[in-house]
């Protein structure tokens, strides 16, 4: 289960396929939060067998605020009540579906839903796994840590704070359409994105649900870009709630040669052909889509949204510091600019970051998940 964003969602879709690979006869239901965004993607995953919902609630944590602000908010403060009775619901739906489906284990990949799904698992004695990609575990996995069987990490252990002996460094699952980059992909990838004339591309990733920060930030730097690097594509996953209003701003902004080398996309499937195609791609600091990019191999801006818990500045940060990527503040334009400007004109920066940044990837990841799980799962079934 997972839920909350696609970076807890699309992994769990890697480690479906390995396990129906590994043994066809297992049976897999998908759990998300009730009226989740991308229930959708549940539903259209062939290795899911069935999909279920259950009530779940946030707790609002807005990054950016003050204590004093966060206690003055009376719309969160009272959101954040009416969740808790949202939370007894769900652990009540969790409790009676798991007592129904009697399931081997659970694998929590993170999201709030996770809490409910967590909290009846442990008081029905059902073992789960977690999994958190970032270097800072979620709020979620953290609220029901202590009950799990064993914990995967997406990052080396070091970077967490479980017990030692109840971690295992797996990385973060992804599906097999990530590959490593080769002068004849992105030909490929350009040519069916409509980009095959462009000298260079950057791909710019705000995330499943969009960045609406990065998303200005690009449209206002876009028209600079092409002036200086003539022939310049842009193909820019913006978040579907944000796709019409993207598209107008870049055809307000740019002149009509320009805009014709501009793709809009709110949310896409085949995110693997749009990274594909790119000599620089700008994205979230997600460590699910910096695992994507490791397997690809390509060179990588983190822009770390304004989240609570700040796992996505942990993660830029890292890498940064390691020269695996550039990372650039939120909301920092003029710095964006000269990020992007300085690796389309540097080819030699481009091959190191993105030759560290294939060091760290573990394209098998999904397989090692898929093993973990069957294994203990089914040691457990024997006790």
């Amino acid at each position: 289960m997972g839920g909350g964003s696609g970076g807890h969602i699309t992994p769990l879709f890697a480690v479906a396929r390995e396990l129906k690979r590994l043994d066809p006869s297992i049976k897999l239901i998908g759990v998300c939060e009730t009226n989740a965004k991308f229930l959708h993607l549940f539903e259209e995953e062939p290795c899911i067998d069935e999909v279920r919902q259950v009530r779940a609630g946030k707790y609002r944590r807005y990054a950016g605020l003050s204590r004093l602000e966060k206690i003055m908010d009376v719309p969160t403060f009272a959101r954040n009540v009416r969740d808790i009775g949202r939370v007894v619901k769900g652990y009540a739906q969790a409790r009676k579906m798991l007592k129904d489906l009697k399931p081997d284990g659970i694998l929590i990949k993170g999201g709030y839903v996770g809490v409910p799904i967590g909290l009846a698992a442990a008081h029905l004695n059902i073992p789960f796994i977690t999994h958190d990609s970032d270097s800072i575990p979620g709020l979620a996995n953290r609220l029901i840590a202590k009950w799990a069987l064993l914990h995967a990490t997406g990052m080396p252990t070091e970077f967490y704070s479980y017990p030692a002996g109840s971690m295992v460094y797996t990385g973060t699952p992804i599906v097999s359409d990530y590959q490593p980059v080769t002068a004849a992909s992105i030909a490929s990838y350009r040519n069916d994105l409509g980009l095959k004339d462009c000298k260079k591309v950057i791909a710019v990733v705000g995330g499943s649900q969009g960045a609406s920060q990065l998303n200005e930030d690009m449209v206002a730097i876009a028209g600079r870009l092409m002036q200086q690097h003539r022939g310049l594509g842009i193909a820019h996953i913006v978040g579907p709630a944000h796709e019409i209003e993207i598209e107008h701003a870049y055809t307000k902004e740019l002149l009509a040669d320009e805009r014709r080398n501009v793709i809009v996309k709110g949310f896409v499937s085949d995110m693997h052909r749009y990274s594909g195609a790119a000599d620089v791609v700008v994205s979230r600091a997600s460590a699910t889509v910096i695992a994507e990019l490791a397997v690809q191999g390509i060179a990588t801006i983190l822009v770390p949204g304004q989240l609570a818990g700040d796992h996505q500045g942990a993660n830029a940060k890292h890498l940064a510091e390691s020269n695996v990527a550039v990372r650039v503040a939120h909301a920092d334009r003029e710095r964006l600019f000269n990020a992007i400007d300085d690796l389309l004109r540097n080819e030699a920066k481009r091959k190191t970051l993105a030759s560290n940044l294939s060091a760290l990837a573990k394209p098998a990841a999904a397989t090692e998940l898929a093993e973990l799980l069957l294994k203990n799962f089914r040691t457990e079934a024997k006790n």
